[in-house]
């Protein structure tokens, strides 16, 4: 029987049509994608693969032809990753709906950015907390993935990867356990996370697997950081 990380290996690395769940997968009318202006390569990888149905990161693709997302670019870091007059077709809603959070693929190059009305500094803590976090941003405009298509390949393995993973997950050893037990299903979360990490890396280079403040880190350490 292959152990969890074995599994979670094989849903990163397997042809993506045995990692595909064929009922969970979200598409947008074809019709709709063809007016995108995308490259062919991110047209084609979302039509025939779609995105699944997760609970996290939800696809809500627009229905409008010309594309809907304009980046605010409040500072040097939004800069980096948007340039002035770039909009973006809205693919996904991330997270709580009242953050606002939308994934969408920039018009021309299909290069995967999230965006969100403006950056999150120590203003938007509560009051007992500023002080403590005084040097807080998280841009409005933050880089996904290089592609479109690495982006829906990208998503779909780890949509795998981590529902099987999270199988570990829920055998976190009793409080009256071992620390030493609790240490050994510990260091298997992380195993888990460092394989996904990798391959995602593997995917497109442009996202560092010792890279803590990229996206899909976010996304992937959910494992060892819900509940924490």
């Amino acid at each position: 029987m292959l152990s969890v990380e074995d599994r979670v290996a094989a849903a990163m690395t397997s042809p993506l049509e045995k990692v595909l769940v064929a009922g969970q997968a979200v598409r947008p009318p074809e019709g709709l994608v063809r007016q995108w202006d995308l490259p062919e390569s991110d047209r084609y990888a979302l039509l025939r693969w779609g995105l699944p149905d997760d609970s996290l990161m939800r696809p809500h693709f627009q229905a409008a032809a010309d594309p809907e997302l304009v980046p605010n670019l409040a500072g040097e870091r939004e800069r980096q990753e948007a340039s002035p007059g770039q909009r973006l077709y809205s693919l996904v809603h991330w997270g709580r709906e009242e953050l606002q959070l939308r994934i969408g693929a920039v018009a021309g190059t299909g290069r995967v950015l999230k965006i969100q009305p403006k950056p999150i500094t120590a203003d938007d803590l509560h009051p007992a907390l500023r002080e403590a976090n005084a040097g807080l941003y998280h841009p409005s405009v933050e880089f996904f993935s290089s592609s479109l298509a690495q982006f829906v390949e990208t998503f779909w393995r780890c949509h795998a990867a981590m529902g099987i993973a999270s199988e570990l997950r829920q055998q976190e050893p009793d409080h009256d356990r071992p620390l030493e037990e609790y240490d050994v299903w510990f260091s298997r979360l992380h195993d888990c996370e460092r394989i996904i990490l990798e391959h995602i890396e593997r995917i497109d280079s442009h996202v560092r697997a010792d890279d803590t403040g990229t996206l899909w880190t976010t996304v992937v350490t959910e494992l060892t950081h819900a509940g924490n």
